[in-house]
């Protein structure tokens, strides 16, 4: 299974060649440029309209969390293409030499802002911002201070007209990071990254490998269930001693599951003698709610207690636990970090940290030359984009995605590009 998926990956570095040689010169670079503006422009467009009317001109339903996909639908990932695309048309601007080059840089940083802004996406804001302050670098700087006032003013503008992503991009991250002080990832993709740490450990030096986490990480020893079970947070204690009742219904047509914690000798007095009939026990209480402690449980939660019906329970004892989730299994660890290492090992963490050095050598050495020589790279702003797509504690899709890969390696061709001219 990783065979399949580990050597065809060799695609990609035709892939970079192909792009090197067809966009050799400046009528496909423009060709190039002029497409994805297209795009962007039509994207805009339609997610507006489907932000609107709900629906986009295709006919996709804007997501019930109000996060705008336009035309990738039920895949929630517009903020993500634009964000991993848009660096290349910011260098494209400025390395073509537009006529006017300011005036496209603050249209597309704008529209671009927006579609972000407007999907909702996290990690995607992040990488969009973070590779916007490099493109400032870009900028001659007598004008820097003008352009980043222009920028700042019209997204200051769109935060007040339209402030509902800011509920999931600022308060949400905010109730995250008390939750888990970080703001980095979530609970669940805390459970993501145990379950890789503990295949990483088996597996340390050439990782399970590729695509492998998804088939390992419900199996022992690499599952989180029980550490799921035993977390403290999940865990629902007995506010009074009595005996231990588990029932499932349909009330309303939705299925109801509880626990009753009933009075003791209440119980030994009236129920006992009716432990077999289940539908007497729940008229008996429902007429005697003051006899029961009620602990209402979402049937959509995974359910999980030791306890039998008619156990004996104490006060500020565990009586049971439950989890939106069973264990931390997904496709993949959600951080291309611990995805290498719990793949691919320590080998293959060593080619992403020897490129993470040559990312943050680059951007050291363009910066003082913007700085001390008044000197701009053009490809400054692609090294900003892989640092900050390559951010450590930021989650991450799967490296190995097809789609994710090649927003990934393309571009690795204009970095190319830009040191043969």
């Amino acid at each position: 299974m990783s065979l399949e998926t580990s050597i065809p990956h060799i695609r990609f570095l035709f892939f970079i060649f192909f792009i090197i040689t067809l966009f050799n010169n400046n009528y496909f670079l423009k060709t190039f440029l002029y497409s994805f503006l297209f795009i962007y422009f039509i994207l805009l467009i339609d997610s507006i309209y489907q932000l609107s009317t709900g629906y986009n001109v295709f006919g996709y339903a804007l997501d019930s969390s109000l996060r705008v996909s336009s035309f990738f639908g039920k895949e929630l990932i517009l903020g993500s293409f634009v964000s991993k695309t848009f660096a290349i048309i910011i260098f494209l601007i400025f390395f073509l030499k537009f006529k006017y080059k300011y005036f496209f840089y603050i249209l597309l940083i704008l529209i671009a802002g927006i579609l972000v802004y407007l999907s909702r996406e996290r990690s995607s804001f992040f990488v969009f911002f973070i590779t916007f302050l490099f493109s400032l670098f870009l900028i001659e700087k007598k004008i820097i201070f003008k352009i980043l006032l222009i920028i700042t003013s019209l997204f200051l503008l769109l935060f007040l007209f339209y402030s509902k992503p800011l509920e999931r991009l600022y308060h949400h991250t905010k109730f995250q990071f008390k939750e888990t002080n970080t703001i980095f990832f979530s609970e669940r993709h805390r459970l993501h990254y145990q379950t890789a740490y503990r295949i990483f450990k088996e597996h340390p030096l050439f990782g399970a490998g590729v695509k492998s986490y998804r088939y390992l990480c419900d199996k022992y020893p690499y599952s989180v269930a029980n550490d799921i079970l035993l977390n403290k947070k999940n865990i629902t204690t007995s506010k009074k001693d009595g005996y231990y009742f588990y029932f499932s219904q349909l009330h309303d047509s939705n299925e109801f599951d509880a626990v009753l914690i009933i009075d003791k000798d209440f119980f030994e007095k009236y129920v006992s003698i009716h432990k077999n009939n289940i539908i007497f026990i729940k008229q008996l209480l429902k007429s005697n709610v003051d006899k029961s402690d009620l602990y209402p449980i979402d049937p959509r939660q995974n359910f999980y207690s030791k306890k039998k019906n008619f156990d004996i329970v104490k006060i500020g004892m565990d009586i049971f636990s439950y989890y939106e989730f069973k264990d931390g299994c997904n496709t993949h660890p959600h951080n291309f970090y611990i995805q290498f290492l719990s793949e691919i090992g320590i080998v293959g963490f060593l080619f992403l940290i020897g490129f993470i050095f040559f990312i943050l050598k680059s951007l050291f050495i363009r910066i003082y030359k913007y700085i001390k020589e008044d000197k701009i790279s053009y490809d400054i702003v692609i090294f900003g984009f892989y640092f900050s797509v390559f951010f450590p504690l930021l989650p991450s899709g799967n490296f190995f995605n097809n789609n994710n890969s090649l927003l990934l390696y393309l571009p690795l061709a204009f970095i190319i590009l830009c040191h043969r001219r």
